[in-house]
């Protein structure tokens, strides 16, 4: 009987060793390379997209061929390594550390083009601040930098879509307003509906000059027409719900310049729908 619980004992601490050796032993693990270096291929995506990516857009009123805006917030490119998407594969040579996304659209008065540039792999949001189409097709290219007789780019084909809120049609229930503000104003704010309308005329003192006024949110107001000079015009049209400044800065023309103050002008406007 003692010999038998012996042999019990050693059996259970052999299998708790075996089981202490399983568990103390180091996993193996896949390390992926997330900066960009020499030798590696790569794709390139646009909205999480390898081909046929679409670019939403913002652009002012009123459009046409030629209109060029800015790409909206929460939109990105990215470079990846090669995985089961099916796309334009791209390869950094011998030389490549980082790798620029250029936007490029052929548009009737010229070639635009806008870069972000990658040194390792991931996403980054495509900047708000870049002048694009508002409309038509175009290519991303991901090009190692620098290049070399090995490098290979990868290419995404786009569609760039405006998505510019247009106000429903003026009915008696809904019909526009014009709002008419001019120096005296300054310092005031106004309560717009999506269509009205809201004109400024700026004039005087004698010997001063106005910069056009302009909209701090063209989103929420868009500036249809405007001048400057003497009388500096600005009309401007409530397009979507929220906060906007329209500005303007008035200088004396004196020959050297004078020392005295510049004068401001600035209304605020909400827009409700």
């Amino acid at each position: 009987m003692v010999r038998t619980r012996l042999l019990v004992a050693l059996a259970m601490v052999g299998g708790m060793l075996a089981i202490g050796g399983i568990a103390g032993a180091t996993p193996t693990t896949t390390t992926t390379t997330t900066i960009i270096g020499p030798n590696q291929h790569f794709i390139g995506l646009v909205n999480k997209k390898s081909t046929r990516a679409i670019i939403k857009m913002a652009c002012p009123l009123p459009l046409s061929t030629a209109s060029m805006g800015h790409p909206l917030g929460g939109q990105t490119v990215a470079v990846e390594p090669p995985s089961t998407v099916a796309g334009s594969s791209g390869y950094t040579g011998t030389r490549g550390r980082s790798i620029v996304a250029s936007f490029v659209a052929v548009v009737p008065v010229t070639t635009a083009t806008s870069t972000v540039t990658f040194s390792r792999y991931g996403s980054l949001p495509i900047p708000t601040t870049l002048l694009l189409p508002c409309s038509g097709s175009g290519t991303v290219v991901f090009a190692p930098v620098p290049t070399s007789k090995t490098a290979e780019n990868a290419t995404v084909s786009v569609t760039y879509a405006d998505i510019t809120v247009v106000p429903p049609p003026a009915t008696e229930a809904t019909a526009s307003r014009t709002i008419l503000v001019t120096r005296a104003d300054s310092g005031n704010s106004y309560r717009l509906h999506m269509g009205d309308v809201l004109d400024v005329q700026l004039t005087g003192p004698s010997s001063v000059t106005w910069t056009e006024p302009a909209s701090s949110n063209r989103m929420v107001l868009n500036r249809k027409a405007g001048s400057s000079g003497a009388t500096a015009t600005g009309t401007f049209i409530a397009r979507s719900q929220g906060k906007a400044k329209v500005t303007a800065t008035g200088t004396f023309n004196c020959s050297p310049p004078c020392p005295g103050p510049i004068m401001e002008f600035q209304v605020g406007v909400s827009v409700a729908g």
